[in-house]
């Protein structure tokens, strides 16, 4: 392990969700505290180490195997490390979910802060250890294979499982990160009939998504003005190109992509659309709360469940290819800002939605 950096990290201390034995003792913490930890010192419990703490460096078909029959130990909870790209709109619904459904084991969790090197830094602090990894985000994701490749993995959020390279490896499942594009224009005509024209602001990380989009748009009789934002520095000029002239759009659709995902974006876009009296529609419920229309996406608490059900396989030590998990949709309304915008929510699109604001 490399000598402890006197760079600080800033870190999650770990949540312990469910039971933790110890001694015939059943102890359960929660909780979450912020605080500088030295990267090489992130590290699980050391009552959790498998075969007296030695090193199984150069040997991946061997570890791959102490931490299938540790994970598998009868009686015993596993320690589930769960990383975050970032606390982007959403994340913190599902790993709640995943928390509460996954009680049975013990968490600890992490934000990557958008960082790479953070992750790393993170990562490097479990290596040898029988861990299974819940990755929360492309980013995470991506760290967590390229540090512990042999370590079981369960992720969510990563719209392209296959170009990430986690489609099809080992002890590796997933739970898809959206709701076809097709269903999610159906339910935004749905619940704004008179919105025909949508601008679609989309990053580089879902521009392969538009001619699917373009495809649905058809099928339900809408028409997409798809803008890519590559930065930040973007969404001024684009916010003006959709909501102004005689080209305006009648509403803009936020893809989930993480150009769009900071918070400054996501406040700039609602308020400039607010101003020009259009709607937004979001790729996440938790910006229903923030201003936007509507949402139809993945249920946040579905997702969590299913993760759940994912580790609880990899716990159990199933080692064979684990297939993508689809969870439910979910249609959310805010009825405060059709009001202001003078929309006319259909009883119809009221009588679908799963929740109402």
């Amino acid at each position: 392990m490399k000598a402890a950096s006197n760079e600080p990290v800033t870190a999650q201390r770990p949540i312990h969700s469910g039971a933790e034995r110890r001694g015939g003792r059943t102890n359960v913490r929660g909780g979450v505290l912020s605080y500088l930890v030295p990267p090489a010192l992130i590290t699980l419990p050391a009552e959790r180490r498998e075969g007296g703490g030695s090193e199984m460096n150069g040997m991946r078909g061997g570890l791959s195997l102490v931490l299938s029959l540790a994970l598998a130990a009868s009686g015993r909870a596993a320690e589930v490390v769960i990383l975050k790209s970032n606390e982007q709109p959403g994340v913190r619904p599902v790993v709640d979910a995943l928390r509460r459904a996954g009680a049975a084991h013990t968490f600890a969790e992490f934000d990557l802060g958008g960082n790479r090197a953070q992750g790393e830094r993170i990562t490097s602090g479990l290596r040898g250890r029988a861990v299974i990894l819940v990755a929360v985000g492309l980013l995470a994701a991506q760290v967590a294979r390229a540090a512990l490749p042999e370590a079981p993995l369960a992720f969510c959020m990563v719209s392209d499982p296959d170009k990430a390279g986690l489609a099809g490896a080992a002890r590796v499942g997933g739970v898809a990160a959206e709701v076809p594009v097709k269903n999610q224009l159906a339910a935004f005509r749905l619940v704004n009939p008179k919105g025909v024209r949508i601008g679609v602001l989309h990053g580089p990380d879902t521009a392969d998504r538009i001619d699917d989009a373009q495809k649905g748009a058809r099928l339900v009789r809408v028409a997409l003005v798809p803008r890519l934002v590559s930065s930040e520095r973007e969404v001024p000029h684009v916010m003006r190109e959709l909501l102004t002239g005689a080209e305006a759009v009648d509403a803009v659709w936020m893809m989930g992509d993480p150009v769009l995902a900071t918070e400054q974006t996501r406040r700039y876009v609602l308020a400039e659309t607010l101003k020009a009296g259009r709607p937004v529609y979001a790729y996440s419920d938790s910006l229903i709360a923030e201003g936007a229309l509507a949402s139809d996406g993945p249920d946040p608490a579905s997702v969590g469940e299913l993760l759940a059900d994912l580790v609880e396989r990899l716990a159990t030590g199933e080692r064979g290819r684990l297939d993508m998990r689809v969870p439910r949709a979910a249609l959310v309304i805010n009825k405060k800002i059709a009001g202001k915008l003078k929309i006319e929510i259909p009883a119809d699109a009221l009588k679908a939605a799963s929740r109402v604001f």
